[in-house]
């Protein structure tokens, strides 16, 4: 009884022991305490474990599983004592599990709360957007209605302009009548107040009557009111005249004098005077008076000093603004003398004198002045362009509010650039900028500008930034893709600055496809990729767009054949070299040498590089079948002999 006992004990050992497994850490020792005391015999165990009415005593076998039976407790003992100890340790690694577990909830609720700001801080920035949209929503109908305004100012624009030139016209003639007038008036009101004041000595002095006194009074009073009524008193204007008449001939009442002085002082310094009293006069009369006849002296002392040119000018300019008088019919004689010595001079002469109706340009002396500006002008001499220079000067000082006042300073300009004087012709440019903003020519001026600055003056990043000027300010213009050529043309070949001018040769192909200077500039592009850049790939790329694109005028076709082929080979692509040489035979046979050439082209490239006789025979069979007047089809024909000798 007492080993089933022992078996029993060791069955339920085994079932503790599985109730162990699953017991709490916290409930583990107190199991194991219990499982112990369950197994740890009593002094009356053997005794409970007797049956009743037992009385036999213990056997050896007994107390030997005793012993047995008390070893295993005392080995369940030990393994009690360690697992008391990893219990002590899994409870210190449970408390640092509960202090990561506090400081991970301290973290999460910061990161709740920077979570919560940036949803805040969103929020904000969906209401700015709302608002940014609804103020662009705004813009954009302020600038639609803003393009309408501009569209209508476009349309009106020629109709302003026409009422612009014809408001000028209005207000040049209008200024030059209050001119005439103001100064008549003023005669008249010196000469009404002379005459006031002699009346009224006469009043104290002579023993007119009163009525006689009063009459003269209102009649002076009239002509105060009325100045057009009372002839102008000219004798100040005929004493300088005749002055001068005198001046010309040496017939001064100092006769004596002058010749003392023609013969001890140079010739060219009394002529230098009488030049100075012509102009003075000529300033101070501003063609009134006697001009005529003052243009006539000036010219006959140009001609007696030899100086043939600015004499016919001046007789010219008599004859083009007073054709009809006196002086315009002597000058016309004069000029027939001298004309024979010059042909340009000669030429513009005769065209007058068979064409009189070339000087009928109207009765006001400005439109005769201008139409002699316009034929002096076209004069190669250098002496007539700064003649026209100082006359066109003249012609702004007497009429600064016409119209033709921009065209005139653009013939300024133009004659300062004939005679290299190219800061000058900036600063005149410059100036009808500034006093003409709304002119027709300011476009012409804008792209002159930047010509003469990059072409003459050699400031070539000035030069660009006025070509860059030029095409804000008319992105429309005909001129625009020339203007951004020109610009790339500077920054590639004087600045040496290859990234931008392959920007802005970019930007002409792409904004002007259609102009004559699209594939122009893209072959440019596709030399600065392959030459400056050294980017075979982008090259290839860029002539194959001008093949695609530009390739109906057999030239630019061809040229872009060849360039890729070169490069093909350049490569040691040769397939791909063969394929375009060929090409250049198959789009443009009309072109016989470029055609051959690069026939013969791919012909060398299969012989020399592909080793490859058969095509190289087929290639060369091309031009015998194709082209058989090409002048040395006889040397082609030889050479394919000796090939097909080669092959056997």
């Amino acid at each position: 009884m007492v080993v089933q006992k022992y078996l029993l004990d060791s069955v339920e050992i085994k079932r503790l022991s599985g109730l162990i497994v699953g017991i709490k850490p916290g409930r583990f020792l107190r199991a194991w305490v219990l499982a112990v005391w369950c197994l740890i015999p009593s002094p009356g165990a053997a005794l409970f474990a007797q049956e009743p009415g037992d009385t036999t005593a213990v056997s050896p076998e007994s107390s030997l599983l005793e012993q047995v039976y008390e070893h295993r407790i005392s080995l369940l003992q030990d393994s009690l004592f360690l697992t008391h100890e990893q219990l002590d340790a899994a409870n210190f690694t449970v408390q640092q599990l509960e202090q990561r577990t506090d400081t991970l909830a301290d973290s999460l609720t910061l990161a709740q709360d920077r979570v919560r700001q940036l949803a805040d801080s969103l929020f904000r920035l969906f209401v700015l957007h709302d608002r940014v949209v609804i103020e662009n929503r705004q813009n954009l109908e302020r600038l639609s209605i803003l393009s309408d305004s501009i569209a209508q100012s476009y349309r009106r624009e020629n109709e302003l302009r026409a009422l612009n030139d014809s408001l000028l016209i209005i207000l040049a003639r209008t200024q030059n009548h209050l001119a005439k007038v103001s100064t008549t008036q003023k005669a008249y009101s010196d000469t009404a107040a002379a005459l006031r004041n002699t009346l009224e000595a006469l009043r104290r002095e002579l023993t007119f009557s009163e009525g006689q006194v009063t009459g003269m009074y209102e009649r002076l009073k009239t002509a105060e009111y009325h100045p057009e009524e009372t002839a102008i008193d000219s004798t100040v204007d005929e004493r300088l005249v005749k002055y001068l008449r005198e001046l010309v001939d040496y017939q001064l009442e100092t006769t004596g004098l002058v010749r003392i002085l023609r013969a001890k002082v140079d010739d060219s310094e009394i002529y230098a005077f009488k030049l100075d009293e012509f102009r003075q006069y000529l300033a101070r009369a501003a063609l009134q008076g006697s001009t005529p006849e003052a243009l006539n002296l000036l010219a006959r002392t140009y001609v007696e000093q030899d100086d043939p040119i600015r004499g016919t000018l001046a007789y010219l300019k008599t004859v083009f603004i007073y054709p009809e008088t006196e002086a315009g019919l002597q000058a016309m004689g004069l000029l027939e003398e001298l004309v024979e010595k010059d042909g340009e001079l000669g030429r513009l002469y005769y065209e007058v004198a068979l064409n009189p109706d070339s000087l009928d340009v109207g009765e006001e002396e400005f439109y005769r002045f201008l139409n002699y500006l316009n034929h002096v002008r076209k004069l190669p001499h250098v002496t007539a362009r700064k003649w026209f220079i100082k006359e066109a000067r003249q012609f702004l000082d007497l009429y600064p509010n016409i119209f033709q006042a921009n065209e005139v300073l653009l013939w300024i300009a133009q004659a300062y650039h004939a005679q290299g004087q190219y800061h000058n012709e900036i600063l005149t440019y410059a100036k009808i900028r500034r006093l003409h903003p709304f002119s027709r020519i300011i476009p012409r001026i804008t792209y002159a500008m930047a010509e003469v600055t990059t072409d003459n003056l050699k400031e070539y990043t000035t030069g660009a930034e006025q070509y860059a000027l030029f095409r804000e300010e008319f992105p429309n213009h005909e001129k625009a893709p020339a203007a951004l050529f020109a610009q790339a043309d500077i920054y590639e070949n004087e600045l040496r600055d290859y990234q931008y001018a392959d920007i802005l040769f970019r930007e002409l192909a792409d904004t002007y496809p259609e102009d004559a200077l699209a594939p122009v500039s893209l072959f440019r592009l596709a030399e600065i990729l392959h030459l400056r850049l050294a980017s075979l790939s982008g090259a290839l790329v860029v002539y194959e767009e001008i093949l695609a694109n530009y390739d109906q005028e057999p030239e630019t076709g061809i040229l872009a054949l060849e360039r890729l082929a070169s490069i093909s080979r350049e490569i040691r692509q040769y397939d791909a070299a063969v394929v375009y040489y060929l090409d250049i035979h198959q789009r443009y046979p009309e072109a016989q040498e470029r055609a051959v050439a690069a026939i013969l082209q791919a012909a060398e490239i299969y012989e020399s590089h592909l080793k490859n006789l058969d095509a190289t025979i087929h290639t060369l069979h091309l031009i015998l079948d194709n082209y058989p007047d090409y002048p040395r089809i006889r040397s082609i024909q030889r050479r394919v002999q000796k090939l097909q000798k080669r092959r056997g």
